[in-house]
């Protein structure tokens, strides 16, 4: 049985042709002691305050020597009643480390509850009860509600008619959050549809589509921002539906730009902040092959002389004689993997600033 449990990508694997990159610790060493802005965004599924504590953990785990989670020092304030962010304080060598992260799930909460009717339960006699609830097996079970109606509901929610909704409300957290930081390095760490909507919100923010002190902060913030990394990347199945299906007359086209690349190019269109010391931005994505909801970046369609870009593999759980591994957890458990905190901590290669 244990010869049969594999986790082939543990430790992480960079894809050939990414580029090398640092991570925080990089960033906390080339800032000469003033603050570091950390944002992070969940993505499908319900979560709470324990994710954005789970997620900060896992940082600061793999960065500070002897780290051991403190009682929890945050504060956590409701923005457009819905996004909840949970503000963490932490320091590494006496530099501060500001996470803000954002809890949107409460968004979609009410629109999923209409999928509760088919919730696995109890098998009841679907022929003669008032309630049915059909028998199910339980692996399938636990996909229909998990995968299905928690998490991949979250998506087509979001894909549909809430999506300018949802939009703004993003606009409104990250206009908050933009407020309460300084001048100094922002990284920014993003997971699954998060990704989609936190890149949809900073780009109608840079294309003018918000108030102009909203268009101002974002333009502060993308041209303070060093480092992204995106955790279960979501963008080339999303992304499909920005765009019109081809036929034979117009098979050829290259597919349209999908948020992170608008991004860059309104990103490059501000100048950067006051004493960066970083020539180029980098875009990293974790990835677990295993993963059925999650794609590659592939670095040809976002690098520039200005853009570094990375896919790194990672192993969230174990694959049992080389058939199955958890499609939930795979999805599900990236900051739970402790990989996954590694290289954001410390990158691809830089284990100088980390433990």
């Amino acid at each position: 049985m244990l010869a049969g449990c594999t986790t082939p990508y543990r430790p992480p694997v960079q894809v050939a042709g990414s580029a090398s990159f640092t991570g925080l610790g990089a960033v906390i060493a080339e800032n000469s002691g003033n603050p570091v802005d950390v944002i992070l965004v969940h993505g499908m599924c319900t979560k709470t305050d324990a994710w954005a504590h789970g997620a900060v953990d896992a940082i600061m785990t793999a960065i500070e020597p002897g780290y051991v989670a403190k009682p929890r020092n945050s504060e956590s304030s409701n923005i457009a009643d819905a996004i909840r962010i949970v503000q963490r304080n932490e320091a590494v060598r006496g530099v501060p480390i500001r996470f803000s992260s954002m809890i949107w799930s409460p968004l979609t909460a009410g629109l999923k509850r209409q999928l509760d009717f088919d919730r696995t339960g109890a098998a009841t006699d679907c022929a003669v009860d008032a309630e049915c609830r059909p028998r199910r097996a339980r692996f399938n079970g636990m996909l229909k509600d998990g995968l299905l109606n928690d998490c991949l509901s979250d998506a087509i929610i979001y894909q549909g008619d809430s999506r300018a909704t949802i939009r703004q409300k993003m606009v409104e957290a990250l206009d908050a959050t933009f407020a309460r930081q300084g001048a100094g390095p922002l990284i920014l760490v993003t997971e699954s549809l998060g990704s989609k909507i936190t890149f949809d919100a900073l780009n109608a923010m840079l294309e003018g589509k918000a108030a102009a002190p909203q268009v101002q902060a974002a333009r502060l913030a993308a041209s303070r921002l060093v480092q992204v990394f995106m955790v279960a990347n979501q963008l080339p199945i999303l992304g499909l539906a920005d765009q019109v299906a081809l036929d034979r007359k117009t098979a050829g086209l290259l597919p349209a730009a999908d948020p992170l690349q608008r991004f860059l190019a309104l990103r490059q269109a501000f100048p950067r902040s006051a004493g960066r010391r970083f020539s180029a931005l980098t875009v990293v994505a974790l990835t677990d092959p295993n993963d059925l909801l999650s794609y590659r970046l592939l670095p040809s369609r976002y690098a520039t002389p200005v853009v570094q870009v990375a896919d790194v593999l990672v192993s969230n759980r174990p694959t049992y004689f080389g058939l199955l591994e958890n499609p939930v957890t795979a999805h599900t458990a990236y900051f739970s993997n402790p990989d996954v905190g590694v290289i954001i901590a410390c990158g691809s290669f830089d284990r100088a600033h980390c433990k």
